[in-house]
């Protein structure tokens, strides 16, 4: 009794993060997000969090009693979210000694916008500091370098710019996209431009324009075409919803599906897991247990009839899913193997390339004229390296 007690404590815990990232549907995600590296953001799927600080693993008596994720900010990133809020308060606080007390930047999920003295009503006393969350984000970064999030700051400093101008130079310096100058996040802007100027964050504060110059030239003041849904499932909300008779509004795994397939950009969860299958509702490109590299020879990908990817051998037989210029899909006319596709593309017409979907709504357009075709070429392999796929 006393070995095998022995022998079973031995044994680490696994951890359910990397057993999610080394499962079909984690590895298919991140497969995903490298498909898009090449297309405006505004055309991205993305999955995020809402009000990402504001978690259970930071509550105590006094501090996120109401939380509305379950996970640090650090492991929501690791399960896939990449867009993040951080709510940056200027207000009273008492952490340490006394005589460390006073005013500074914390992660408060208050709202309410009033304020009594120091403090904003809704805050607590000890939330945590702006530049802890700051810190979690920097260590995701640092061990994920190819990755790139959209980090919102909801905007609650009183005119305090410089203060988290200093947390963000001393936390995220030289991971942000300049804005250059306040102005919305640009139609064309790319993850691959970001990655290409060396940067990872794309950094969006509301708040209007700040006259503060580091400021200024380093966030940008609005989403522009990005867009955005989010939902509230605070115990507060419940509260507000019962008294004026409306209704929280929760996403579950088919509102994540179909707002991909209709064109959304970002999808924020409140209680983003790994378990609970909405991350996987994301998934809008490899089918189940795809790809797989059976033989070990598939590198180029295969569009099924029920629109799902599969990883096939680059010289099977199939026809090409061809893009117009006005965005809008043909199949060509021949079937070849994978590389003359852009000559099969060719033979519709001046402007017909051959090219992947890089999100839902695309793909979806591509199934839609596929008529009784049912395996077509889209342009995304893992040749180069096998394992990361690209696409266009």
């Amino acid at each position: 009794m006393s070995a095998g007690v022995s022998a079973m404590s031995s044994t680490p815990p696994s951890d359910p993060i990397v057993d999610f990232q080394n499962s079909w549907a984690g590895k298919a995600l991140a497969q995903q997000r490298n498909l898009d590296v090449n297309s405006p953001m505004i055309d991205n799927n993305i999955l995020g969090s809402h009000n990402t600080y504001n978690s259970e693993v930071y509550r105590n008596a006094f501090r996120y009693i109401d939380p509305q994720q379950k996970h640090s900010i650090y492991d929501q990133l690791r399960i896939g979210a990449r867009f993040i809020e951080l709510d940056a308060h200027w207000t009273a606080q008492t952490h340490g000694a006394p005589w460390n007390w006073g005013p500074d930047l914390l992660l408060c999920h208050s709202g309410i916008g009033k304020s009594v003295g120091d403090l904003h009503v809704g805050c607590s006393l000890t939330d945590r500091f702006v530049k802890d969350g700051m810190q979690e984000v920097a260590n995701f970064l640092n061990e994920n370098p190819e990755e790139v999030i959209i980090m919102y700051v909801e905007d609650h400093t009183d005119g305090h710019h410089q203060e988290l101008l200093n947390v963000i130079n001393d936390k995220l310096a030289g991971k942000i996209y300049a804005s250059n100058g306040c102005s919305n996040i640009p139609d064309s802007l790319t993850k691959a431009q970001v990655r290409a100027a060396g940067k990872q964050i794309v950094f969006w504060k509301d708040g209007g324009c700040s006259d503060n110059s580091g400021m200024k030239n380093l966030a940008f003041t609005g989403l522009g075409k990005v867009d955005r849904i989010w939902e509230d499932r605070t115990g507060v909300g419940a509260i507000g919803a019962f008294f004026t008779g409306g209704s929280v509004d929760k996403i579950e795994k088919a509102d994540v599906t179909q707002a991909f397939k209709n064109g959304g950009n970002i999808v924020n969860l409140d209680d983003l897991t790994y378990n609970d299958g909405r991350m996987e509702a994301g998934i809008w490109s490899w089918d189940v247990n795809e790809p797989n590299n059976w033989g070990g020879n598939q590198d180029c990908a295969v569009q099924w009839g029920n629109g799902r990817w599969d990883d096939a051998g680059c010289n099977s037989q199939y026809h090409f899913a061809c893009k117009a210029q006005d965005g809008s899909w043909e199949i060509s006319r021949t079937k070849g193997t994978w590389l003359v596709g852009q000559a099969a593309c060719g033979l519709l017409g001046w402007g017909y390339q051959f090219a992947a979907p890089t999100n839902s709504k695309d793909n979806e357009a591509l199934k839609a004229v596929k008529g009784g075709i049912s395996h077509v070429w889209v342009k995304a392999s893992d040749r180069q390296s096998e394992g990361n796929w690209t696409a266009n």
